[in-house]
């Protein structure tokens, strides 16, 4: 059952990254806990990108997200810093080199994070 829930959500998020393509691109990915590999649902994920543009959402079922221009604000190509936190787990603040690159189309970036238990 896990696992079709894990497929679906996963359709659900290219789904919404095909339609931001016509658009330029989608950055998605998953959050899920470093130890136990289990997603985290609910996460909040922001990021900051070199034209000062910011956009924040929260994952979904299956730990996904999306930032895809169409529902939510998308980065621009370059360094980005994302931010993700969720209760029980320490806040992940790291640095990614974001060029939409991760299909032949140049059209979509997948980041995934991981994060560890602990924190308020």
């Amino acid at each position: 059952m896990i696992d079709k829930k894990r497929t679906l959500a996963r359709v659900a998020a290219l789904a919404c990254c095909a339609m931001a393509l016509a658009l330029g691109g989608c950055v998605w990915g998953q959050v899920t806990d470093a130890v136990t590999g289990q997603a985290i649902e609910g996460a909040t994920i922001t990021f900051r990108d070199a034209a000062g543009n910011v956009g924040t959402v929260v994952t979904g079922e299956g730990g996904l997200y999306s930032f895809d221009g169409v529902t939510s604000p998308k980065p621009v190509p370059g360094r980005v810093r994302f931010q993700v936190s969720a209760p029980g787990y320490r806040t992940l603040t790291v640095e990614r080199d974001i060029q939409y690159d991760d299909n032949e189309e140049r059209t979509w970036e997948i980041a995934h994070f991981l994060l560890f238990p602990g924190g308020g």
